[in-house]
């Protein structure tokens, strides 16, 4: 017995996906693998924003426990690409502070001039430095030879300031104030759009 197979046969032409097809398929594709880059590089720009930031609160807070500490004024000085911070005079210059180096030695505290000055973290130049004073509506640039600073008076306290860093003219960008009695910084403003 002879069995012969007989090919069904609808009379449908199948020739593949209509240009129309692959350009959907194609379009909602780059959408997705857009939306995933967005989302993976969100977070990076927003940690180096968070960085560069935390280098200058750490400076803040140094210099204001330094200022408790010693009894003496100390300044932060935020210029393009640097923090740096320093006593306002040293011992032994002429100033108005009556320094002997005698308290810090018996309370247990390496005299200021046996300690490197200036202490600088360095901030990415990928960032502009804008800084607005207590008072004032806008943030003013940091560029070129201009230099902000900040004094970290005995007392604990110092002038309420707010530090902008931005970049892709704010398109990405975060501000904090920095707290008078604490120099804790906190958010007032974060932008991130995601772009290079």
């Amino acid at each position: 017995m002879i069995l012969r197979s007989r090919a069904l046969h609808t009379g449908r032409n199948l020739s593949g996906f209509s240009l129309v097809e692959i350009v959907v398929v194609l379009g909602i594709t780059a959408m997705m693998l857009g939306t995933a880059m967005f989302i993976m590089s969100t977070p990076n720009e927003e940690r180096e924003l968070r960085e560069e930031h935390g280098k200058i609160e750490d400076l803040v807070r140094q210099g204001r426990a330094l200022a408790v500490s010693y009894q003496q004024t100390f300044v932060l000085e935020l210029s393009e690409g640097q923090a740096a911070l320093r006593p306002l005079t040293m011992p032994g210059n002429e100033s108005e502070f009556d320094y002997t180096g005698e308290e810090s030695r018996v309370s247990g505290l390496k005299p200021l001039e046996d300690q490197k000055w200036p202490r600088v973290e360095e901030l990415s130049l990928n960032y502009q430095l804008e800084v607005r004073r207590w008072g004032k509506l806008n943030f003013d640039p940091v560029i070129e030879k201009r230099t902000e600073q900040i004094l970290l008076e005995a007392g604990g306290m110092f002038e309420p300031i707010s530090v902008l860093l931005s970049k892709d003219e704010r398109a990405n960008s975060l501000s904090r104030v920095y707290h008078p009695l604490t120099g804790l910084a906190e958010d007032e403003e974060l932008t991130i759009s995601g772009s290079p």
